[in-house]
């Protein structure tokens, strides 16, 4: 999961919904990255867009530091 992305959304008032719209795609697929039940995470160009539309003034590894362990499966 990432807990402090999501912190950061709360702490923003920012929806999930609102986020995955701001970020391009859709909720469902935003909110399974965001809790971690995804098998791989964000990639990189979501994880940027997220980043540069929504937290431009957060640091970008703060944001998506998973707090689980990463699955060996993604390359």
């Amino acid at each position: 999961m990432y807990e402090n992305l999501a912190n950061e959304l709360k702490r923003k008032g920012i929806s999930v919904t609102a986020a995955a719209k701001m970020a391009e795609m859709p909720e469902p697929t935003f909110r399974s990255k965001l809790n971690g039940r995804s098998e791989c995470g964000f990639t990189v160009d979501e994880a940027m867009s997220i980043k540069f539309n929504i937290f431009p003034e957060m640091d970008f590894i703060y944001l998506f530091t998973k707090s689980d362990k990463p699955n060996e499966n993604c390359a």
